[in-house]
């Protein structure tokens, strides 16, 4: 891979980034520190509390996902740095170009990646 093909990767991964990161920004502002309703002891007051914390619920596990995904992001930005972008982490071989486009941030090759989501190993 050239330095221009590089620093197109890097640019995709760095807007990747900043994009998550906003993402869950805002997902612990509208739902982490969120104060509690004031609900009087009624029944709706119970279900609006079950609705509320199943909403929560939710947005942790998306935010939790995205923290995945941006760590992912960080980890092919190291990998940049160093030089082995685009080199998959189980056979050493050549990224195809077409699946960094759809995921820059992607460690293994398809096969690899098919592999290892099969067996649960590359062994």
């Amino acid at each position: 891979m050239n330095k221009r093909e590089m620093k197109k990767f890097e640019t995709l991964l760095l807007a990747e980034r900043q994009r998550l990161s906003t993402g869950i920004q805002k997902l612990e502002e509208e739902t982490l520190y969120q104060p509690a309703g004031d609900h009087v002891a009624d029944v709706s007051s119970y279900a609006e509390v079950g609705t509320d914390n199943n909403e929560r619920e939710t947005a942790l596990s998306i935010a939790s996902g995205e923290s995945e995904m941006l760590r992912n992001v960080s980890d092919a930005l190291v990998r940049i740095q160093d030089g082995s972008y685009g080199k998959c982490e189980g056979c050493n071989e050549d990224i195809p170009k077409k699946r960094l486009e759809v995921f820059p941030a992607a460690k293994y090759c398809i096969e690899c990646q098919s592999k290892l989501e099969k067996d649960g190993t590359l062994e």
